[in-house]
């Protein structure tokens, strides 16, 4: 049970431990603010010691309760700014104002647990956090966390089903429509009391938020929290996310620096509308509706149909030769003599499906964010249809091999891409991947000119 409220009082900002200034010089900044002004968690130290060791060797931590360090000088100096378990009216006007300009000058604001108990008079702030807090339940309790994106740094390293002990929030509104949620609550596998949501009960998330970022987990209730390893990566690269700092592999003191050795800033701009829109563009099907997600398999499915209405009126051998092929690559090969070229092409396009299912890759991906892919596979028929299948199914099982640390890639803003920070050791298999999709398209092509083939034989 919770104690009853207690305001703090202002704490100076708290300088990280000394370290060599070659070593720190270059690193980020990062404020952690964790004023209340209502309930008080006690965990708030056990939060701020963690936001100190998760970033060494990536950024350097100051941490306050003394609101008057947001002001527009200061705040331009960190990279993000984490609101670690604030709880009520933090911040007056001026303050506030400060902290909007840095978020519109693309700073970051990370939340963790109490961020979305704050500030209820300030709209602008409910929006940026994605929504505010509304219960819980009376007792903490074990629930199963339903990660439905296992892509974002933040995420990649988390079981698709997470059970873990936490006080678990609900929101006075939820948050889906103007947020990426990250995860959910599987309210079957706790109760919820008056805290429920109704089923549908995001728990972590993300936005590009007016310029900036904003990032928000609703663990951190416990101390207990911060020693769970899973939560630790969780927080670490959720804040790496926002703040646009590069993973990076250690290097000794006396080695040179190379490019993508070193914990790595970059600059987050604030983007212009004539960026966003295009970076929208690039990923129009990424966060679409189920009707919108579901367009590529309805063409992977009626688009051999089509294929072969338009080839029949050129086919020596009618429907049947098509159709096998459809229905099993190189069958129509070889039910219509053509036995020699038909195994071969069996032979080689079972091959690049198989191909799809055990070759390492890049980044786990599913069939909606690379929708083009699919849409490619029109003419491929159920064999194609099946590997893309398996494909996910694989994805789900998290046996992707060993994922060994990788510089990640960079979006148009300079920042680096969610997902892209590891690359397969080949070990297992390797599965549900860009190079595994990129393998079953290519066999699917290779089937819709094996259609084409037979199509024109006599």
């Amino acid at each position: 049970m919770q104690s009853p409220p207690a305001v703090a009082t202002p704490a100076p900002i708290q300088a990280p431990a000394q370290a060599p200034v070659a070593a720190t010089a270059a690193l980020p900044r990062i404020l952690v603010f964790s004023r209340t002004a209502g309930f008080r968690h006690a965990s708030i130290p056990d939060g701020i010691r963690t936001v100190t060791e998760l970033g060494a060797g990536r950024w350097t931590v100051d941490a306050t309760e003394d609101s008057s360090v947001f002001t527009a000088a200061n705040l331009k100096n960190y990279r993000a700014v984490v609101f670690l378990s604030t709880t009520g009216d933090v911040l007056d006007d001026a303050q506030q104002k400060a902290f909007e300009q840095y978020i519109h000058a693309g700073g970051a604001w990370v939340g963790v647990h109490a961020a979305t108990d704050t500030e209820y008079d300030w709209p602008w702030y409910g929006k940026l956090a994605g929504a505010w807090f509304v219960g819980h339940p009376a007792v903490n309790q074990e629930a199963t966390v339903v990660v439905e994106d296992r892509t974002h740094p933040s995420t990649r390293m988390l079981p698709a089903e997470w059970k873990r002990l936490d006080e678990w929030y609900a929101f006075r509104t939820n948050p889906r429509s103007n947020v990426h949620v990250l995860a959910s609550l599987d309210e079957k596998s706790y109760d919820p009391g008056k805290a429920s949501m109704g089923g549908d009960h995001p728990i972590m998330w993300y936005q590009d938020f007016e310029g900036g970022r904003a990032w928000y987990t609703a663990g951190g209730h416990t101390k207990e929290s911060y020693t769970e390893p899973l939560f630790r990566q969780h927080l670490r690269e959720g804040i790496a996310w926002a703040a646009g700092i590069v993973a990076a592999k250690a290097v000794p003191a006396a080695a040179p620096a190379k490019a993508g050795d070193a914990a790595t800033p970059v600059p987050a701009p604030k983007p212009t509308a004539q960026l966003m829109q295009s970076t929208r563009a690039l990923g129009v099907l990424a966060d679409a509706s189920p009707m919108m997600a579901a367009i590529p398999t309805w063409l992977a499915l009626g688009g051999a149909f089509l294929v072969a209405a338009i080839i029949l009126g050129a086919s020596g051998q009618g429907v049947k030769g098509p159709v096998l092929n459809w229905a099993f690559p190189g069958l129509g090969h070889v039910v219509l003599g053509h036995r020699k070229r038909g195994f071969l092409a069996m032979a080689a396009i079972l091959g690049m499906f198989g191909s799809g299912l055990l070759i390492g890759g890049i980044d786990a991906v599913d069939s909606v964010e690379d929708a083009p892919w699919f849409i490619a596979q029109s003419g491929n028929g159920p064999i194609a249809l099946a590997a893309d299948w398996a494909n996910q199914n694989i994805l789900k099982t998290g046996k992707v091999g060993e994922l060994l640390p990788a510089p990640a890639p960079l979006d148009p803003l300079g920042r680096p891409l969610p997902g892209k920070h590891t690359l397969s050791s080949f070990k297992g298999l390797g599965s549900a991947n860009e190079f595994g999709t990129l393998f079953i398209a290519l066999g699917g092509l290779m089937n819709f000119i094996l259609i084409m083939d037979i199509s024109r034989r006599d």
